[in-house]
């Protein structure tokens, strides 16, 4: 009898310890995470940040597995969205570009020359304003929670027909852009030819002639390698692109209190990160750009007014369905 007791005792000790956080025989809950651009951009900067920082303060309780160049959705951006906020995929790093056809609101964020100090706007009216909780309440409602925003910067744009410092410079030019209606918009406002194509197309595309150019944060151009299929590219930072690291809410809801502060908390400190990386490679790769292109052009203050002034009535456009009251708190009122 007494056997039987000591091996019970020693069977239930071993349910005990094997449940604790940390046991080293715990089996480890793998998440995965899906993150739009490759290995080599500065997204992933963030990813493997947050990555190190769960891992390592949950003693390996979590796993995060991430898959780059949206594997997860087949190369679709937006599924991949979708994805996210059905909770398919646990964790995300996605461009806000892409939840716009989930959340119209959030066009605002990347409405043409909003942020008329660049980074000095952007940290003042998202990062120490109110736009940040705007967007972490827009998509909580659809299906996620943001932990943190990160950023590839502003948009810039690339062309193989002849440098772009006018508007009257992009009459006619098939340009690439993302299948976004507002971006469709107002191209076609600025007389290009604009064309939605999935990015994973765009440098073959591009190589072939099929399309003349493209625009993108500089990273993301890079990271792609378009730099090396394209002649002129025009710095004039007309759209910003933040990035969100977004946890499905069918996840968040299954993660204790004290998990959930180690990954908010984890999510803060690997965007931050993020962020400053992104910032710090702009000009490197404005350099880089220089030594293998056939022109690098920035515009003046006065052409981007120019431009500025002619992409106004996309404001007009999108009025109603971003709402006065968004487009107040990013710095826009309308006459």
């Amino acid at each position: 009898m007494k056997r039987s007791m000591t091996v019970l005792g020693l069977a239930l000790m071993a349910l005990v310890l094997a449940s604790a956080p940390g046991f080293a025989g715990q089996r480890a809950r793998e998440l995965r995470m899906s993150v739009t651009t490759s290995e080599t951009s500065v997204w992933m900067v963030g990813a493997r940040k947050f990555k190190e920082l769960v891992e390592e303060r949950t003693e390996g309780r979590y796993k995060v597995a991430i898959y780059p160049n949206e594997q997860l959705s087949g190369s679709d951006m937006v599924k991949g969205v979708e994805m996210l906020f059905t909770g398919v995929t646990d964790l995300d790093i996605h461009s806000t570009i892409n939840m716009t056809g989930f959340i119209p609101e959030l066009n605002v964020i990347n409405m043409p020359w909003i942020f008329p100090k660049g980074y000095e706007s952007v940290d003042e009216i998202i990062f120490n304003g109110p736009g940040l909780k705007i967007i972490g309440d827009l998509i909580e409602k659809k299906g996620a929670h943001m932990l943190a925003l990160g950023e590839v910067g502003f948009r810039q744009l690339t062309n193989n027909v002849r440098p772009v410092s006018s508007v009257a410079d992009m009459r006619q030019l098939k340009v690439r852009t993302p299948a976004i209606k507002m971006y469709v918009d107002l191209f076609r406002i600025f007389g290009a030819d604009p064309t939605a194509m999935n990015f994973a197309e765009v440098f073959t595309a591009l190589q072939q002639g099929t399309i003349d150019g493209q625009e993108n944060p500089l990273d993301t151009i890079r990271s792609a390698r378009i730099q090396e299929v394209q002649k002129y590219c025009t710095i004039w930072n007309y759209s910003y692109d933040p990035i969100a690291l977004s946890v499905s809410n069918r996840t968040w809801r299954r993660l204790s209190d004290e998990d959930k502060k180690i990954f908010e908390e984890a999510g803060k400190e690997a965007m931050a990160f993020q962020k400053a990386e992104a910032r710090k490679k702009d000009a490197e790769i404005i350099d880089e750009f220089r030594a293998i292109m056939t022109e690098v052009t920035v515009l003046t203050p006065e052409q981007v007014q120019e431009f500025k002034a002619a992409a106004a009535p996309v404001y007009e456009s999108y009025r109603k369905e971003v709402g006065d009251d968004v487009f107040k708190a990013f710095g826009y009122e309308f006459d």
